[in-house]
């Protein structure tokens, strides 16, 4: 084991505002709960707040004393573990070692490299669930990866989270769109895992506010239930600065850290000290098209402001990850998932959701930009993990032993004793022109059907008791649609 002090430094994360600033979007904050207010559709959570001296004002508009809010957030924990039905696959969420990663999550359409653009279908979404689960750099399988066309709404979440809890022994991220979807995904929980209380944390669920400054009455209902049972929700404010937000980024980060910190003192009003992710998928429109715009530097400004944000309030962060507006897998979604992906990665975020898929503004996914997506977050890992600066690497004989103008080529011993062997990518092509050309000439995307094929051949389905099994399938299919 090298000397941890003999290594590179850590790669610094990627903050953008100073404590100064941070304070003012802090204090401007708190202006709109105190004085604006935010409307929640909930008469559960305005109670909840008026018992905490909040008024409600028309259209179920609250205003909350600052000084909750800030006691309020301050007893969520910092981090916290999400547990899997393997438990070698427990991860930490919050902390300083690499985030998170959660697929696509939401997107009605599927693009493969023949099929070209469709509906997504049932298949689909087995297909993506066993690919989160193949990939070594995506940690929790997630949650409605794409939207299948053939199932029933109301019936939606029961057979997507069924899937996700037979098909990976990885996290979930569960249904939150309503208390019913959210009550019956705790109750598949608690079979699957065989714990009937959920006496740790196993599924999280993305909470979406209503920019500007509201909250829905399911959403609001998905938080609670989520809190109730310590399971953590992911609140998330998906302002669009200049259509949801203003123009100017620094008030719709206000904006949206503003509803952020009002849903996550509910969780806390409801169960002291439950888990609790602050997230911020922002991003800002093009003028010019009216268009959400995911995969800009705006964009990315809003990943390094959760990250930072997250830490002011001591809180795990969530932001995006490879995200693009490209409809197809090309260089623009090459780029800009990219961009995105490094400041996830090196400004902090803790829980990134949308790691992996992304295509056309979160509306399609695609598997082959799935494995092109976790094979840019190898080499994003590979950069962090840095390399050592010892006696034993500095490697002073191997540099004596070689002649000026010489090479190190055919000194295999030398790389046996490399501190770290050098990354092999078995989808990026480093060979010469003359063979890639040919092999066939073959493009990325080309290539990462090929992985995704292989990928889906070498699945295999964890393990699952024969009894839970009996018993999940049979409360999905005495299980009612979803009535809230």
């Amino acid at each position: 084991m090298e000397d941890a002090d003999a290594a590179t430094l850590p790669a610094p994360p990627l903050d953008r505002l100073d404590r100064a600033e941070l304070d003012r979007i802090h204090e401007a904050s708190l202006h709109v709960i105190e004085d604006l207010g935010i409307q929640l559709n909930h008469e559960r959570a305005r109670r909840l707040f008026v018992a905490e001296g909040a008024e409600v004002h028309e259209d179920n508009v609250v205003t909350v004393p600052g000084a909750v809010i800030e006691a309020c957030v301050e007893r969520a924990p910092a981090q916290f573990t999400l547990h899997a039905r393997d438990p070698d696959k427990d991860v930490t969420v919050g902390g300083d070692g690499a985030p998170i990663r959660a697929p696509a999550y939401g997107p009605p359409n599927v693009r493969t490299l023949h099929g070209g653009r469709r509906r997504a279908r049932l298949a689909d979404y087995e297909r993506l669930v066993k690919l989160a689960h193949v990939e070594d750099v995506i940690t929790c399988a997630g949650y409605n990866l794409c939207d299948p066309a053939e199932v029933d709404r109301e019936r939606k979440h029961l057979e997507l989270f069924e899937r996700s809890l037979a098909l990976t022994d990885k996290p979930v991220m569960g249904p939150t769109n309503g208390a019913d979807r959210a009550r019956a995904s705790m109750d598949m929980l608690a079979i699957t895992v065989d714990d009937p209380d959920l006496s740790v944390p196993y599924v999280t669920g993305l909470i979406n506010t209503v920019p500007p400054r509201s909250v829905s009455t399911k959403m609001l209902g998905g938080l609670l239930t989520y809190a109730e049972h310590g399971q953590p929700p992911i609140v998330s404010s998906f302002t669009m600065a200049g259509a949801s937000g203003p123009p100017s980024l620094a008030a719709s980060m206000v904006q949206t850290n503003a509803e952020n910190l009002v849903c996550i003192a509910l969780t806390q009003l409801v169960n002291p000290g439950a888990p609790v992710v602050y997230g911020v998928p922002g991003s800002n429109v093009d003028p010019r098209h009216g268009s959400l715009a995911i995969g800009s530097p705006e964009s990315a400004l809003f990943v390094s402001f959760a990250a930072q944000m997250s830490r002011y309030y001591g809180l795990p962060a969530r932001s995006g990850g490879g995200l693009t507006d490209a409809k197809t897998v090309d260089f623009q979604s090459g780029f800009e998932s990219m961009l995105l992906q490094s400041v996830a990665e090196f400004g902090g975020v803790d829980f990134v959701l949308n790691a992996a898929g992304v295509l056309e503004s979160y509306s399609t996914v695609s598997l082959e930009k799935f494995v092109l997506d976790c094979e840019a977050l190898r080499y994003l890992d590979r950069f962090r993990r840095g390399y050592a600066v010892d006696e034993e690497s500095l490697a002073l004989d191997v540099l004596a032993g070689t002649d000026p103008a010489g090479h190190y080529l055919d000194d295999d011993g030398a790389f046996a004793r490399a501190d770290e062997p050098f990354y092999r990518s078995d989808l990026a092509d480093k060979r010469s022109h003359r063979d890639w050309e040919a092999s066939g000439s073959r493009s990325a995307t080309q290539r990462a059907r090929d992985r995704v094929e292989r990928r889906l051949e070498d699945y295999e389905r964890p393990r699952l008791d024969a009894d839970v099994r009996r018993d999940l399938d049979a409360y999905v299919a005495a299980a009612g649609p979803a009535t809230d």
